[in-house]
C-alpha cells in the first residue's frame, strides 16, 4: 500500500485506539518506540484483542462503509432495485457515473475506510501471532485468530467485487486489489485477479479451521438471545463457511462452492439452534409494525449492529427522504415480487412495504420504536448457500436445485407456489436471479455483484449495459498516481 494511504490509515488507527485507551492523539502520532510501547500494553490482555475487533466492527458501521455507502446507499443503488429520483444525488450512481465529484468522493471513502479496517486487523494479527494462547479463556485464542483472518479476507473480497474485474471476464494480466497482510508503509504490489482471490481463499480456509472450534458447533447449542446476537455481530464460523462458498462461486469453482454451501445447509439441518432459524410465521402476523421482523433477523448469519440506524433508515426509507428516498416504486416492487403471478403474500413484499403518507415505501429496515429488531443490518444471510448450491447443481442435479429454491420460497410464504421439478438449467438460473432481486433488496449490492459475476449485459432498470466501465469502480486517483495502482 502506498505511503499516502498508510498515512491515512495510521491516523485512523490512532483515533480508534484513542477510544480504547483514552490516550491523546498526539501520543499515537509520536515516534515509533513510544507508540510501540503503547501497542504492547494494549495487547497484553485478552480484552485488548476484543476491543481492537470491536473497533473494526464499529468503523464498518460508519456511513463511509455499511452504515450507508456500502450498505443501503451507493453500492446498492448500482443494483437498480430502487427507483431513483432524477434530481437526487443518487442519480450519479444510478447512471454509473463514477467520475462525478460526489461519486469520486464516495468511492475514495469506501476504498480508504475498508483498507483502514484491514490495517487494524493486521495490527491485531501481528500481535495475536506472538501472544501466549494461555492468556485467553477457553477457545478464545483460536476464535479471535480465526475471526481476524476471516474478516480480513471478507473485506478484501468486498474490494475485489468493487474494484477488480470478475474472473469470468478477467485476463491473465487483469489486476486484483492490493492484498495487504502487514501494517506497513511499504507499497503492496497488485497481483492478478486469480492470485488475489487465492489469497482470500487461503485466509478463509485458515479462519475456518480456527472457528470450527467454536461452541456454536455443539449439538445442541444451548445459547441465549444475547449469545446469538454476539455471534451474529462478529465474523463467525457460519459467516466464514458461506464466504468461502461465495468466493469459490466468484471464481467459477462450482465444486468447492457447492462443498461449502452444503456444509452450511447440513449444519442447519443437523443442529438444534433456534437462534439461527428460518423466520417463523408468528413473526409475520402482528398488526403492530414494531413486532414484525421484516429483515428476518433470525436468518442473519453475520450482521452489523448500527447504533444510529434510526437517523439513516427513517430518512432514506420514508417520506422524510424526499427526492433522496431509496425505495422501489409500487410498480417496480410488484414486478420484483411477481404480484401479477399471485405471489403477493410473499413475506418480503407483504410485510416489507408500508404506506407512509401518499406513497408506499420499503419498510424492511425501518427503525420502529419498541422493536427488538432495530439496528441490525445483514451482511450474510442463511438463504445465500441455498441459492449457491442450487446454481452449482442446475445442470447435474436439477431436482435438488429446485428443491433448494423451494425451501427458501416455502419460508417466504410461497408454499402454495412450488417451482416445477421439470425446470431446465436456464429456467433454474432465471429463478435464482428472481430470488436475488427479492431477497437482497437494500443489501450492499448483492444483485449488482450477481450481474457482475455472470457478466450480464442487461441490468434490469438501467438503460446502461453492463461492461467493465460499469462493473469495475475506478481506484482513487491518489492511489493510481502515488501507488501506481490500476484496474
Amino acid at each position: 500500500m502506498n505511503t499516502n494511504i498508510y498515512k491515512t490509515l495510521r491516523n485512523l488507527f490512532a483515533l480508534s485506539l484513542l477510544c480504547v485507551l483514552c490516550a491523546s492523539c498526539n501520543d499515537w502520532l509520536d515516534v515509533e518506540p513510544k507508540s510501540q510501547i503503547k501497542e504492547e500494553d494494549h495487547f497484553n490482555r485478552e480484552g485488548g484483542f476484543k476491543d481492537q475487533l470491536a473497533g473494526v466492527y464499529t468503523q464498518m458501521t460508519e456511513k463511509s462503509m455499511y452504515g450507508l455507502n456500502m450498505g443501503i446507499g451507493f453500492v446498492e443503488v448500482l443494483s437498480h432495485s430502487y427507483d431513483i429520483n432524477p434530481n437526487s444525488n443518487w442519480r450519479y450512481a444510478d447512471q454509473f457515473d463514477y467520475s462525478e465529484a460526489s461519486s469520486e468522493g464516495i468511492i475514495k471513502q469506501i476504498w480508504q475506510s475498508t483498507y483502514s479496517c484491514i490495517a487494524n486487523l493486521n495490527i491485531f494479527i501481528r500481535n495475536i501471532e506472538k501472544a501466549d494462547p494461555d492468556m485467553f479463556t477457553e477457545r478464545g485464542y483460536r476464535i479471535y485468530r480465526g475471526e481476524a483472518y476471516g474478516l480480513r479476507a471478507f473485506l478484501h473480497f468486498e474490494l475485489m467485487r468493487l474494484f477488480a474485474e470478475a474472473p469470468v471476464t478477467a485476463s491473465a494480466s487483469s489486476k486484483g486489489v492490493p492484498y495487504v497482510t502487514a501494517y506497513s508503509t511499504d507499497v503492496v504490489p497488485q497481483l492478478s485477479v486469480g492470485e488475489t482471490m487465492q489469497l482470500i481463499i487461503n485466509d478463509l480456509l485458515l479462519a475456518r479451521e480456527e472457528l470450527v472450534t467454536d461452541t456454536l458447533n455443539q449439538r445442541p447449542y444451548s445459547g441465549t438471545t444475547l449469545t446469538y446476537d454476539l455471534y451474529r455481530n462478529s465474523f463467525n464460523y457460519l459467516a466464514c463457511v458461506v464466504t468461502l462458498a461465495k468466493a469459490y462461486l466468484w471464481i467459477g469453482d462450482t465444486q468447492n462452492a457447492l462443498k461449502y454451501a452444503n456444509e452450511l445447509i447440513d449444519w442447519q439441518d443437523n443442529h438444534f439452534n433456534p437462534g439461527f432459524s428460518w423466520i417463523h410465521y408468528t413473526n409475520m402476523q402482528s398488526t403492530k409494525r414494531n413486532e414484525l421482523d421484516c429483515s428476518f433477523t433470525s436468518e442473519h448469519l453475520f450482521q452489523l449492529y448500527i447504533n444510529d440506524w434510526e437517523d439513516t433508515a427513517n430518512l432514506y426509507f420514508t417520506k422524510q427522504g424526499s427526492i433522496s428516498v431509496l425505495t422501489p416504486s409500487e410498480a417496480t416492487a410488484s414486478d420484483i415480487y411477481e404480484v401479477d403471478n399471485g405471489y403477493g403474500n410473499d413475506y418480503r413484499y407483504l410485510r416489507g412495504y408500508e404506506q407512509d403518507g401518499e406513497n408506499r415505501y420499503m419498510a424492511k429496515f425501518w427503525y420502529n420504536d419498541g422493536s427488538t429488531y432495530n439496528n441490525r443490518y445483514p451482511l450474510i444471510r442463511m438463504s445465500e448457500p441455498y441459492y449457491i448450491a442450487a446454481e452449482c447443481q442446475k445442470q447435474s442435479n436439477r431436482s435438488r436445485a429446485v428443491e433448494l429454491l423451494n425451501i427458501v420460497r416455502e419460508n417466504r410464504n410461497l408454499s402454495l407456489f412450488p417451482l416445477s421439478t421439470d425446470l431446465t438449467a436456464d429456467q433454474i438460473q432465471q429463478e435464482i436471479y428472481k430470488e436475488y432481486r427479492k431477497e437482497f433488496i437494500g443489501e450492499h449490492g448483492e444483485l449488482f455483484f450477481y450481474y457482475k459475476r455472470l457478466n450480464i449485459s442487461d441490468i434490469k432498470g438501467s438503460a446502461t449495459r453492463g461492461s467493465k466501465s460499469v462493473y469495475v469502480l475506478p481506484i482513487p486517483s491518489n492511489d493510481q498516481e502515488f501507488g501506481g495502482y490500476s484496474n
